[in-house]
């Protein structure tokens, strides 16, 4: 199924004569995704981030993994998606620092991932740990913030805490009610969280088992 987190940031396009194979095939796998040809933009995306391990400048190499890693993820690589999730947050705090949006958004991802893969306590310790950086560097209103708040609902919630996650999405909507505009999509996407049931195919990987 997709990941919940959005991706870091939107990739530029690139033009021009000059620019690098890795640019070449990031921009050519984000065509695709645009088209809605999940697959072919996967495989684009694998290939562009072959290419941009061989000394390309960091830029290419974080689009080259943050298209990736959700890519894979989408496309039911659920392991591949753990692997790439680290690699994009071990590259984002390198070269952005550890507090940046991008590296928590990366961060975010990873544990999402290891969610996927039944690694539900390190993921929801993890996702736990985002959150807690995200509400100190950047404020608790703070989309980084918000969003990861609310993605450690999803995981409590499907991982049988349902009080746990209760609580989380109170927090979520009393901030997101107190700072963001009425139409805003971060409000509507806490408001449908709220309303959406926990993930029955995660029963399969859990290793929570706190269902009543």
């Amino acid at each position: 199924m997709p990941t919940r987190t959005p991706m870091p940031r939107a990739l530029e396009p690139a033009c021009g004569p000059h620019h690098t194979p890795a640019r070449r095939a990031i921009d050519r796998a984000v065509a695709r995704q645009t088209l809605g040809d999940l697959t072919d933009a996967y495989q684009w995306a694998v290939y562009a981030r072959t290419l941009a391990h061989r000394a390309t400048p960091p830029a290419e190499q974080l689009d080259a993994a943050a298209l990736l890693a959700p890519l894979a993820a989408v496309n039911g690589h659920a392991d591949q998606a753990v692997t790439a999730y680290r690699d994009l947050a071990d590259l984002a705090t390198a070269h952005l620092g550890a507090g940046h949006e991008r590296t928590l958004y990366a961060r975010a991802g990873l544990a999402q991932a290891r969610h996927r893969v039944g690694c539900c306590d390190q993921a929801i310790r993890d996702l736990a740990d985002v959150y807690t950086t995200a509400a100190h560097r950047h404020g608790p209103d703070a989309p980084v913030s918000l969003n990861t708040l609310t993605e450690l609902a999803c995981l409590y919630r499907d991982c049988g805490w349902p009080d746990v996650a209760h609580r989380c999405l109170a927090a979520a909507t009393t901030i997101a009610n107190r700072y963001l505009p009425s139409g805003d999509p971060l409000r509507a996407r806490i408001t449908d969280t709220a309303g959406t049931p926990a993930s029955s195919n995660h029963r399969a990987v859990c290793t929570q088992a706190r269902w009543s």
